[in-house]
């Protein structure tokens, strides 16, 4: 008995032993150049080449496109800096990370390799989602995409001397990152015996023996915050050396070594979560027994071999959004659990954990075994873990699967022992429509594989009952029941063609109209949509009930601008409603403006469709439900779409503004369904609260009846750019509005050059815009109008009589309708006679009759609200519901004769209080109606709601219908003399009481338009929609069109003077409510403006349409220009005073209602703490009950400066510090030895150095804050050297700018951007001895690349248009030298470069041993760019620091200067020998441009001036003729031709770039992010080729050496 239990005790031991076991190299994921990795270069900073991801990653909430592999052990979603800017630092890190084992690393002496792939293999995601479900139970996790590197036999960093060889300490790791399109996790793998260092030394330790830990975890770097950036979350895995040595001990999974992390979602994330799960080890079934659940749904599962291999990546369908299903997409089809690896008599074996699908859904977690017991152990294969854990008990299904269909008959017989998938219950007279997910591209399933619901990758729809025989997955229809245009093509438009196809028919859009076949519209007219919205919103805790409000929208097809009204708004939530702007986005979407290889939403969807959409809210995670629906085209060709909204929106003040910055949304199409996803933010601006930004999240599908028989050549995405959104609400109409511009193309792609994209076409907007070649188009009317397409009037298409003789024709705008006479019936084309008499429909007269006066519509009841609208005009209808002969309008008094159809008869107008026309006399032959009339009755005196618009003009129209040459408008009382055309005749307006010009009077010799006249007519008063706009200045003009010398506004009451061009005069502005200045007062000398001038000019006031800008701060400056010292912000109430340049004084802030800072007290700091304190103080405050045990306190003395003498309490150590605190090399005394004499002057080691100018000053400025600089204090930036880092910037904001070698700032080069100037060293490195030898190394014979890198000049050969770099060599080492510009003389064949740190312009023969000739060493501050002119034998450069351009002759001589003039910061320069033409950019920070002239000087002109942003690299396309820059800023690589014409984008996605040479339909570009040449070609757009030298540090200037002159 005793035998027996010891035993059972010895058992559980070995089971204990190996539960503490390590997971084994041989298990963690596959890896090596065999399954398809790349390798690492060797080095002790190397960063792998982008990866490219196919999806995008979120990263915390961040979504990233590419990840980074480095040599020190992390993973990062950006470019990486240089390693001494991180390795040796904590978390959190500048930039995204994360790390598996964060330390210095080195592969260069041989020591082991670094892999790395990014793999789609069904094997590998499978196992990711093993270790997902089994680390967090409740998640739902479908793998796409995993990311593995593999760190192997890596070594520490060491100096190695002769006494020591290459370290033995290896360590081996592995990252595994897989997602899918929500979420993304991380597994750490620690092998068994992989780990043997835990730390690595500094490189610049000085001596001391210190080793920093590695780091382990995750950091989301800096994040943008309003108009800074801040620390952004991190999490640390590991705090010390023995939780390093835990990461292979323990894990977090179940398994030692294994770590299994949470990192990113796309909707919210705080921070990453880590798995937890207990010690016991799930064991996967041995080898021999067979499962029934296939591993991932769609693949066969396959022995394993002995060694672990990776499958071949497979395509597979792409998983449907679990967390937002639309209710018309029922998921009726569940996912097969069918086996179809294992055939009769094969064993299958599953990877460690468990065979299960590839997902973490719950409804897969569970396995079934129908019972049977488990079969005996075999051996374990590769991939899994040893059988000899204990096997966990499986537990059984919820339920079994029931199959779908009786006639799933060749699935049955392939799969006898397969259970077939669930049914869940559908309504009736349906069938399911299975697409995949690749358009036309055949499924990678077996022909036995069932359809998949959106789980497995289908979409399921609902289509019209069919006979249905399901064959290998496919639905097929039978011919008898096959729809064909000859029995269904009554449902296609009248516009539209319907084409048969194999199984069915399709409508497609004739020319001249777009659509989606069933519902076509012509092309560029307007476009009107009605509807209702209903539902209940919480405001707050408020519920409020909309009850069938009406909206309607206008919308501009031909530039995609779209209006929205929503009337009778309950106030409170009229005013929270307005940032859900995508109510109105729908239409936006619809009919946005199409970019090339693009299409609006209405051309997929047509007029019937359900738009699901949730807004969430933040920080408050209020949720509103919008469902809109469309229900077609009404009588009127108009769209009907009802609204419904439910849930909670945020309060807003009454009397806010709401502000909506522009937007890109990126829309993915499938089969009968859109979806998107986007993060907006929204500024509220109230007198309360003043300015406040929010932030909601919409997620919308969109779903329609998609064309299921036709070829699918859709797009699989679109990017749709919103560029305005305006959103307001009226508290007196109970209106709320919304506005927005749309424009829908490629994703990436949004190149506006023609005026057709950009919007800046001059068509009508019933017109349609071509367009040509460069900036040319055309203006075509849409159909249903006629015109030039300038100028475009409604087409009576009733003239042609296109109805049936029964029928009555009736003209819309744009458009007719035909309506079969009483007693027949049809669709008016084709009428037959009734039999019976149905009761007779209303006729046209009738239904505008009865619209009018809250009858009935053509889409239904829409009573006027409070009854009809004053001033509306309502037809009389005689019995038979025909239009009276004479109608009166009863507001006006005015009488007309109508025809049949309601339209006035030219001519019959009759004023109040005169006798009407005989509307009995027959009519004179007809006449065309005059332009007069087409103006008069376009006119829209009605607005969408019913009422009447009285501010709209009328124009007067005589018996001729020619214009009346006196105009008068009716609302403002101004009158005015007309031409023939309806222009106004200049000099003859009057205003009200004035008297009425004569219009008798003939014309003076007509003058062209002043400047004055052309500012006043340019200025929109009117909105598309017919309405007022409140708040625009209008300027006003004297008789001559001049600017009247005084100016007011009649909305805000300022007045002020202006001078002859119309600026304002400084210092004559008044508010209103105080005296008219007086504007007869001579100007003093005008002064140039001041600081506080510009500043207050260039802050936005008005908004692009108009519209005032509440909520910004424009700063006060007194009568000289100057700050005024008590600034305050007129919508937050806060006040605060300033030093002369307008910075804020510390501590002088004060909110609303706390009375005004009195800001003529000087400042009398108290001293602040100095560094030694601060760190005193905050090492005494760091537990509550102290000090921390062990931590070293510093002493400082009675100044606040460190004592000389420093001693650790615990250790017992003293030594010697200087006045920064940092220990003084060799003074450091063990316990028990005598204390070092500090007075002793200390040896200076040969690392050490004085101080220099950098440094000391940053030294005084952190004392002056205290020893802690908050983030918006300025710190001198010095390089490792001590000199001032070329870039400079407030703390850790984007505020940033250039200095020169002695700290000054260089004008022109402040920026605000996320994207840092482009400031150039002017101090060269400190010289590297021995120095090498100053003469040429040519480089091998053919066409090479010839780059400046510093103090060298490097040479780059080229193999057809691919880099070598294994044969790239250095051409010439620079000592001292700072080398930038750099250009070859394909005659001479010499290289000339400038040296910044020189001040020369040098130049060198390629020739072995030949050495560099200086060329000019006088009168250069900071030369940069260079040109050679081949042919006129000159050479071109800029100086950026006198801001000129000269030139001189290739031997120096005959220098002289071109331009020195309007230029701030020119850098790069080129010539086009043969035209003999100078082009150069200025990357000015407030006006960057690109200039060109001849190279004698003459003909400047600039070419490019919008759009542009650090335009660093210039060339010249010598097969285009064109001119090419590459802009940092926008990170666009642009062309346009030399006459400014036919610009576009080759590139959009750079870095930053610095120079650029093109050759060989390529360009090549030297990047300052990473530090290479980058190689790109022109044709595809596409990068091909990067070199990264072996030395990493800034690439400048770059061109092309050739054999020969091209």
């Amino acid at each position: 008995m005793s035998m027996g239990k010891l035993m059972i005790f010895l058992l559980q031991l070995s089971w204990t032993v190996h539960l503490v076991t390590a997971i084994q190299r041989k298990y963690i994921f596959p890896y090596g150049t065999l399954s398809g990795d790349l390798t690492l270069q060797k080095g002790d900073d190397e960063t792998s080449k982008v990866l490219a991801l196919k999806r995008p990653l979120y990263f915390y909430e961040s979504q990233f496109n590419e990840l980074y592999v480095a040599t020190n052990g992390i993973i990062s979603a950006q470019d990486l800096p240089m390693e001494k800017q991180y390795v040796d630092d904590g978390f959190p890190t500048d930039f995204p990370v994360i790390a598996p084992f964060l330390a210095d690393i080195d592969t260069s002496q041989g020591n082991g390799a670094i892999y790395y792939r990014v793999t789609e293999s069904p094997t590998l995601l499978n196992r990711v989602a093993q270790e997902v479900h089994r680390g967090f139970p409740g998640g739902h996790f479908t793998p796409t995409h995993a990311v593995i590197a593999t760190w192997e036999n890596v070594a520490a960093y060491e100096e190695v001397t002769r006494a020591t060889g290459p370290s033995d300490r290896l360590n081996t790791f592995q990252a595994v990152v897989a997602y899918d399109e929500n979420d993304s996790y991380a597994l750490f793998l620690y092998p068994e015996d992989g780990l043997h260092f835990f730390g690595t030394r500094p490189k610049e330790s000085y001596n001391v023996e210190i080793e920093l830990p590695a780091r382990v975890g995750f950091s989301r770097g800096e994040v943008s915050f309003i108009f800074s950036r801040m620390e952004g979350p991190y999490y640390s895995v590991t705090s010390n050396e023995q939780s390093l040595k835990n990461l292979y001990q323990v894990g977090n999974t179940g398994v030692p070594g294994v770590w299994l992390f949470h990192i990113g979602n796309r909707y919210s994330f705080e921070n990453v979560v880590p798995a937890a799960v207990g010690a016991a080890l799930a064991t996967p079934p041995p080898r021999g027994q067979e499962g029934d659940d296939s591993t991932t749904a769609g693949y066969s599962e396959l022995e394993y071999p002995e060694i672990f291999e990776e499958e071949p990546d497979e395509d597979y369908p792409p998983i449907a959004d679990p967390d937002f299903q639309s209710p018309t997409i029922p998921e009726f089809l569940q996912p097969s659990h069918l086996d179809h690896g294992a055939l009769p008599g094969q064993s299958r074996l599953q990877p460690y954990g468990g065979d299960l699908p590839l997902t973490s859904d719950p409804q897969y977690r569970e396995h079934d075994n129908h019972g049977k017991p488990p079969p005996a152990s075999g051996p374990s294969g590769p991939g899994e873990y040893p059988a000899k854990y204990p096997a966990r008990e499986p537990e059984p299904r919820n339920q079994p699967h029931q199959p779908p269909l009786e006639d799933v008959k060749q699935q049955q017989q392939l799969q006898p022992q397969a259970q077939a998938p669930q049914v869940v219950p559908r309504p009736e007279h349906t069938v399911l429509e299975v697409f995949p997910n690749n358009r036309g591209e055949s499924s990678p399933h077996m022909e036995s594989d069932p359809p998949l619901a959106p789980h497995g990758g289908h979409f399921v729809s609902v289509v019209e009952e069919e006979d249905v025989d399901f064959d290998t997955g496919v639905i097929q229809y039978s011919t008898e029941t096959k729809e064909t245009c000859a029995r269904f093509q009554q449902q296609c438009s009248q516009n539209a063609d319907c084409t048969d196809y194999s199984s069915g028919f399709c409508c497609h859009c004739r020319s001249g109209f777009y659509g989606n076949g069933r519902h076509c519209l012509p092309d560029g007219a307007p476009h009107r949509v009605n509807g209702k919205v209903s539902g209940t919103v919480i405001v707050g805790s408020t519920p409020v009930d909309l009850n069938s409000v009406d909206l309607h929208a206008y919308i501009v097809v031909s530039d995609g601008r779209a209006y929205t009204a929503i009337s009778e708004v309950p106030e409170p939530v009229g005013w929270a409603l307005m940032p859900v702007a995508p109510i109105g986005e729908l239409f936006g979407w619809l009919f946005a403006l199409e970019l090339p290889n693009s299409q609006a939403g209405f051309k997929i969807t047509g007029a019937e469709f359900t738009r699901h959409a949730e807004v969430t809210f933040y920080p408050g995670n209020q949720r509103l439900s919008i469902v809109q629906t469309a229900q077609g085209l009404d009588s009127e060709n108009h769209l009907s779409v009802d609204t419904r909204l439910h849930g909670d929106v945020p309060f807003i003040a009454p009397g806010a503004t709401v502000q909506m910055e522009p937007y890109k949304e990126t829309y993915q199409y499938y089969p009968s369904v859109v979806r998107s996803t986007s993060v907006r933010e929204f500024t509220v601006v109230s007198a309360e609260r003043g300015s406040e930004t929010f932030t909601f999240q919409l997620h919308q599908n969109i779903t329609y009846h998609d064309c299921r028989y036709g070829p699918r050549a859709g797009p699989e995405t679109l990017q749709l750019t919103t560029e305005r959104v305006f959103v307001m609400y009226v508290k007196d109409e109970n209106i709320l509005r919304y506005a927005i511009t749309n424009k829908i193309s490629p994703v990436g792609e949004l190149v506006q050059v023609n005026p057709c994209y950009s919007g800046t076409h001059d068509c009508d907007t019933t017109a349609q815009c071509l367009p040509g070649e460069g900036q040319q188009y055309q203006c075509q009317c849409a159909t249903g109008y006629m015109g030039d397409g300038r100028n475009c009037y409604d087409l009576d298409e009733c003239r042609s009589q296109p109805c049936h003789p029964q029928a009555t024709c009736s003209n819309t705008l744009g458009s007719f309708q035909c309506q079969c006479q009483y007693d027949f019936q049809g669709d008016g084309f084709q009428c037959v006679p009734s039999n019976g008499h149905p009761e007779r429909p209303k006729t046209q007269c009738e239904q505008h009759r009865d619209s009018l006066q809250g009858g009935l519509s053509p889409r239904g009841p829409r009573p006027v609200p409070g009854g009809l609208a004053p001033g509306a005009f309502v037809p009389q209808c005689d019995e038979q519901g025909q239009y009276r002969a004479l109608q009166c309008h009863g507001s006006t008094g005015h009488c007309w004769c109508v025809d049949s159809r309601g339209q006035e008869r030219a001519g019959t107008r009759t004023l109040p209080r005169t006798p009407p026309t005989n509307c009995d006399r027959p009519d004179h032959t007809e006449r065309p109606k005059t332009q007069c009339e087409h103006h008069r009755d376009s006119v829209q005196t009605t607005s969408p709601e019913g009422y009447s618009i009285v501010e709209g003009f009328l124009p007067q129209c005589d018996e001729q219908g020619q214009y009346r040459a006196l105009q008068c408008h009716g609302s403002t009382g101004h009158c005015w003399c007309v031409d023939n055309r309806g222009q106004e005749r200049a000099g003859t307006r009057k205003p009200p009481g004035t008297g009425q010009p004569n219009c008798d009077e003939p014309d003076l010799p007509e003058r062209a338009k002043t400047h004055c006249e052309q500012h006043k007519d340019s200025v929109q008063t009117i909105s598309p929609e017919g309405y007022p706009i409140p708040g625009v200045f209008v300027p006003e003009c004297d008789e001559q069109g001049q600017y009247r010398a005084l100016q007011c506004h009649g909305s805000t009451g300022h007045c002020w003077c202006v001078d002859s061009r119309g600026q304002e005069r400084a210092g004559t502005r008044k508010g209103p409510g105080t005296s008219q200045p007086n504007c007869d007062e001579k100007d003093r000398p005008e002064r140039p403006k001041t600081h506080c001038e510009q500043h207050k000019d260039s802050v936005q006031t008005t908004s692009p349409e108009g519209y005032p800008i509440l909520g910004v701060f424009v700063p006060e400056c007194d009568e000289q220009g100057q700050y005024r010292a008590l600034q305050c912000h007129g919508s937050t109430g806060y006040c605060w005073c300033v030093d002369s340049r307008g910075q804020e004084r510390a501590g002088t802030r004060k909110g609303p209602g706390t009375g005004q800072p009195n800001c003529d007290v000087p400042d009398h700091p108290e001293r602040p703490k100095t560094h030694c304190e601060h760190q005193r103080d905050s090492l005494q405050t760091t537990s509550p009950e102290g000090n921390v045990d062990g931590a070293f306190v510093p002493q400082c003395d009675e100044q606040g400066q460190y004592r000389a003498l420093q001693c650790h309490g615990a250790t017992g150590h003293c030594w010697c510090v200087d006045s920064r605190g940092q220990e003084r090399a060799g003074t450091r005394k063990p316990p028990g030895t005598s204390q070092p004499n500090c007075d002793e002057p200390a040896v200076v080691p040969p690392t050490q150095r004085p101080e220099t100018v950098c440094e000391r000053w940053r030294a005084s400025l952190v004392d002056h804050y205290g020893g802690l600089p908050r983030p918006h204090h300025y710190l001198p930036q010095c390089d490792p050297q001590g000199q001032f880092n070329p870039i400079q910037c407030y703390g850790d904001s984007s505020y940033c700018w250039c200095v020169d070698r002695d700290g000054r700032e260089v004008a022109g080069t402040r920026s605000h951007d996320v994207v840092k100037p482009a400031c150039v060293p002017t101090v060269a490195p400190p010289t590297m001895h021995p120095l090498p030898r100053p003469d040429v190394t040519p480089p091998p014979s053919g066409t090479s690349l010839l780059y400046a890198q510093g103090q060298q000049i490097g040479a780059l050969p080229l193999n057809g248009t691919l880099m070598d770099s294994e044969r790239s060599s250095t051409l010439l080492a620079l000592h001292g030298s700072i080398v930038v510009g750099i250009d070859y003389d394909c005659r001479e064949k010499k290289v000339y470069w400038t040296d910044l740190a020189g001040r020369t312009i040098n130049r060198a023969r390629l020739e072995p041993g030949a050495e560099p000739e200086t060329l000019i060493n006088t009168g250069l501050t900071s030369p940069e760019g260079l040109a050679v002119d081949v042919v006129r034998r000159a050479m071109f450069w800029v100086d950026s620091t006198p801001d000129k351009i000269e030139r001189a002759n290739l031997d120096g001589s005959g220098r002289q200067t071109l331009f020195d003039t309007d230029m701030v910061n020119p850098r790069a320069i080129i010539v086009d020998s043969s035209t003999g033409t100078l082009y150069w950019t200025d990357w000015n920070r407030e006006a960057p441009k690109i200039e060109r002239s001849s190279v004698d000087g003459h003909s400047r002109k600039v070419l490019v001036k919008d759009g542009i942003g650090l335009p660093n690299a210039l060339t010249f396309d010598t097969a285009t003729r064109q001119v090419c820059w590459a802009d940092a800023g926008t990170k666009r690589l642009e062309c346009i031709a030399s006459d400014g014409t036919g610009r576009r984008v080759i590139h959009s996605n750079l870095n930053y770039p610095f120079s650029m040479v093109f050759y060989a339909n390529h360009f090549y570009f030297t990047d300052w992010r990473r530090d290479g040449v980058i190689a790109l070609s022109r044709d595809s757009s596409q990068f091909t080729d990067e070199y990264l030298p072996d030395q990493r540090s800034h690439l400048y200037g770059v061109t092309i050496a050739t054999t020969h002159c091209l």
